[in-house]
């Protein structure tokens, strides 16, 4: 067959090209219709079809050569890829923070405050801190209870504005993004999208694993503490992770697949 020459280069092309779906396909068409075109003009000078796309070919050079020159990003478009992919990310960051915040208010209603936002029986509070949890709330039998109240309320009120100024945030950085692209009348650069999956996968699992655990030994942090939050967080981020690491094994099936053959 006459197209098979052209046929495995572009095939060879592809597996090596990076970039969007629509930049792919666009080199894949740009190249296929220049060896075509070379090809043909070689076969009225009197070359056969075959000789034709060998030459061709080689007179437009190795697959991985042309895939390594496209695939080069100017700085800007890389620094775009990855404030894009940041803010992609972020997203889901923050929103799994504002879930986790609303699903662990939800939790100190059907069981404890003091079992979801509260210290461990046995961790102790200087002085200075039991009289600061029982002047911010006066109603509290003791040190332990004051703190869990406190930390109820903050960590509901709180944490639940800062996932959605992050959200804002986030969705600004994205809309600007995509205005230079229409103002630029260009292809966005972003990192492919098995990268972004696998960032996502590994941050959501690894920061999940290590809430679960801290809350199996009843840990206490700076940042939260109580079985109660930690076992939440944990949880929704597993949630995350899980959806991610999906993405990333439906993302790069078609491409290991491709290899195969």
């Amino acid at each position: 067959m006459t197209s098979d020459r052209i046929d495995a280069y572009l095939d060879d092309m592809f597996d090596r090209l990076e970039g969007t779906a629509a930049e792919r396909r666009r080199m894949l068409s740009e190249t296929e219709t220049h060896l075509r075109d070379s090809a043909d003009a070689l076969q009225r000078g009197g070359m056969d079809a075959d000789a034709a796309q060998s030459a061709a070919i080689a007179a437009f050079g190795e697959a991985r050569m042309i895939a390594s020159a496209s695939n080069r990003r100017r700085p800007a478009e890389l620094l775009a890829a990855f404030v894009r992919a940041a803010a992609q990310l972020g997203v889901y960051g923050f929103a799994a923070i504002g879930a986790a915040a609303v699903l662990a208010r939800g939790l100190a209603l059907v069981t404890s405050t003091q079992w979801v936002y509260g210290a461990p029986a046995g961790y102790r509070f200087t002085a200075a801190q039991c009289a600061h949890w029982l002047a911010v709330q006066p109603s509290a039998s003791n040190c332990h209870v004051a703190a869990a109240m406190e930390s109820s309320d903050d960590s509901f009120l709180f944490v639940l504005a800062a996932a959605i100024i992050g959200l804002i945030v986030a969705g600004v950085i994205l809309g600007a993004l995509r205005l230079v692209r229409r103002r630029a009348s260009g292809a966005v650069s972003r990192l492919p999208r098995y990268v972004v999956a696998a960032i996502g996968a590994t941050a959501f699992l690894g920061a999940g694993i290590a809430l679960i655990a801290a809350g199996a030994v009843d840990g206490v942090s700076r940042v939260a503490w109580g079985q109660g939050v930690l076992y939440t967080d944990g949880a929704v981020a597993l949630i995350f992770g899980i959806v991610f690491l999906v993405r990333f094994l439906l993302t790069i099936r078609p491409v290991s697949g491709a290899a195969a053959a």
